[in-house]
């Protein structure tokens, strides 16, 4: 089974190197799961979604943003990181599900 997620933000939308696209809206993609929890490059604190024609995804301007757990209102991570300068390929995003993460955002929280 394929874990996708649902990435929200203001970010680019396209780019190349002659020509950035940003509309200042609200964007939609819809990454799937490339790495999670691998000795390397994610380790345990981020995961690694795609970003393709196809599925979408994360490009500058949109770090920070939430990355829910498929089609839930779950914040699984935010947007945190790329891997190359053309928003193609993966994009990293930070994991919220940590105990440590957990009770930083619970500070914030009105509960």
């Amino acid at each position: 089974m394929e874990t996708t997620f649902t990435a929200v933000g203001y970010g680019l939308q396209r780019i190349n190197p002659v020509f950035v696209e940003s509309a200042r809206v609200r964007m939609v993609a819809h990454p799937r799961l490339i790495q999670i929890n691998t000795p390397g490059f994610t380790g345990d604190f981020s995961l690694l979604l795609s970003n393709n024609h196809s599925t979408g995804g994360t490009c500058f301007g949109d770090s920070g943003d939430p990355n829910f757990l498929g089609d839930t209102n779950i914040i699984a991570g935010v947007t945190s990181f790329g891997i190359n300068g053309n928003c193609a390929g993966t994009g990293g995003v930070f994991r919220i599900d940590r105990q440590d993460v957990l009770e930083f955002i619970k500070n914030y929280l009105d509960l």
